[in-house]
């Protein structure tokens, strides 16, 4: 299996589909260029991975550019973020 073939065709800006649901939860994360994923919270710790494209990161506290397939970033709960499409990008987000 893929996961790109899990993603379902949008027009939004932002797309997410679950691809696990157990004690964790995975979710596969679409974000057009330009598009925002809003500022939100995680009420676990989390871990997002770019898998294609380009977005960046951002929190009160950093900036983390994910440029390359792979790239990650660990984000603590309770901790306001926003995630934004520099290019298409396909990310999965792991708590």
């Amino acid at each position: 299996m893929n996961l790109l073939e899990l993603q379902t065709a949008t027009e939004k800006g932002v797309s997410t589909q679950n691809v696990l649901k157990d004690k964790a939860t995975a979710t596969l994360i679409s974000i057009k260029k330009d598009a925002v994923l809003k500022e939100h919270q995680s009420m676990t710790n989390a871990m997002l991975v770019l898998l294609s494209g380009k977005a960046v990161f951002e929190d009160k506290d950093r900036t983390e550019p994910l440029s390359a397939a792979m790239d990650f970033v660990k984000i603590p709960a309770h901790v306001t973020h926003k995630v934004t499409g520099i290019e298409d990008a396909v990310l999965i987000l792991i708590q």
